[in-house]
């Protein structure tokens, strides 16, 4: 349905797939724009990790997703990350919580981006 209703470009190829079965492009790079904060651990490991299944040797995901902070601090993503457990079973993860959900995933963590937006660019490279 999404897929159908998507915009038409000569540059780009819309795909349809279900990416808890797998990710229907080998690429060299993968953009997630607020995704893995929808999943528990568990869901966003078979999600990244089926991306590493699709991906190139060496290929680059990025997620786009808020990184809270890991001190007392007040962080307002510490509030979404309450409305995500409570509205989608989700969560926003810290620096720290990336790295490793990267690393069970089969992913490098290289650089955590910040934008003038709350969200950060969370990049990593596919391990061989």
């Amino acid at each position: 349905m999404i897929v159908g209703e998507a915009i038409q470009h000569d540059r780009m190829e819309c795909l349809a797939g279900d990416f808890f079965v797998n990710i229907p492009l080998h690429a060299d790079a993968y953009l997630l724009r607020w995704v893995i904060h929808d999943w528990a651990d568990d869901e966003a490991l078979t999600i990244l990790r089926n991306v590493k299944r699709s991906a190139r040797p060496g290929a680059r995901l990025a997620l786009v997703e808020w990184v809270i902070t890991e001190t007392a601090e007040f962080d307002t993503g510490k509030w979404m990350d309450v409305n995500m457990l409570v509205n989608a079973g989700g969560r926003e993860r810290s620096a720290t919580e990336f790295r490793e959900l990267y690393d069970r995933a089969g992913f490098e963590l290289e650089q955590i981006v910040s934008t003038p937006s709350p969200l950060c660019i969370i990049v990593g490279r596919a391990r061989a």
